[in-house]
């Protein structure tokens, strides 16, 4: 479903991914963990066109993205590839103007050109999902954070993508807050939508994942899946990122 080969990206002289390949598959559950600082976010913004790489290529099914377009070519690929997958951010990103159901319904409509009962069908369906139906009229400011990202994920799941892309979604979250939107992210797995995570919460990838990817100095230093990466960690890289978590 996606093939990552030799991705190189740079921020001036720093290189930040130094020739990343993967590959997720139909279905899958993709943990991406390793220190800060190692590329994990930042392939994700590669990935959907957020930022622009010098060197390598993303393919999503039929659609292509590489360090040669031009501004246009990258434009109109980077168009397709926002169709198909959808993401959720660190923070929450929702329109402070806006009820929850305006933010749901925001992209659908004016997108995807749904008509706007469709498109409040939908965004009732999928706020439901995540726990939210009886907070439908409020606003951001009167949501908790836990709340704000489980109306940012349905908000997401609005565009019926084929993959979502998570980053660190739990990271501005306590404990209590971090649990219901991990629920929320189960669920999406049991039902097979195609995940990539970038997490630091190791049970919740032990758990859910299909395949652990570990990054390390802008590499993919280790892959496979959860049992053997956290029972049987081959690298030196992941031996120590675990010994850390455990630490903590």
């Amino acid at each position: 479903m996606i093939a990552v080969d030799g991705l190189v990206k740079r921020f001036g002289e720093v290189a930040v991914l130094r020739g990343v390949d993967l590959m997720i598959a139909k279905g899958e559950v993709a943990c991406l963990i390793g220190p800060s600082g190692s590329g994990k976010s930042t392939f994700l913004r590669c990935l959907n066109g957020l930022e622009r790489f010098q060197g390598g290529r993303v393919a999503i099914g039929d659609l292509v993205l590489n360090a040669v377009q031009s501004p246009a070519q990258h434009a109109t690929a980077v168009r397709g590839v926002c169709r198909r997958m959808g993401m959720v951010f660190q923070g929450f990103n929702l329109f402070p103007h806006q009820t929850v159901l305006q933010n749901v319904i925001e992209a659908p409509i004016h997108v995807l050109g749904l008509r706007r009962d469709e498109a409040v069908e939908r965004a009732r369906r999928l706020l439901d999902r995540v726990g939210m139906a009886d907070r439908l009229d409020a606003r951001p400011r009167e949501l908790s954070g836990g709340q704000q990202q489980r109306v940012a994920i349905a908000r997401a799941l609005a565009m019926e993508p084929e993959i979502m892309l998570f980053d660190e979604p739990t990271s501005a979250l306590d404990p209590r807050m971090t649990g219901e939107v991990l629920a929320v992210m189960t669920d999406l797995a049991r039902e097979g939508q195609t995940m990539i995570v970038v997490t630091h919460a190791m049970a919740f990838a032990r758990k859910v994942a299909t395949v652990v990817h570990v990054f390390g100095d802008g590499r993919v230093v280790e892959s496979g899946p959860p049992l053997q990466v956290f029972e049987a960690p081959a690298h030196e890289a992941t031996r120590s990122l675990l010994a850390e978590a455990q630490a903590a």
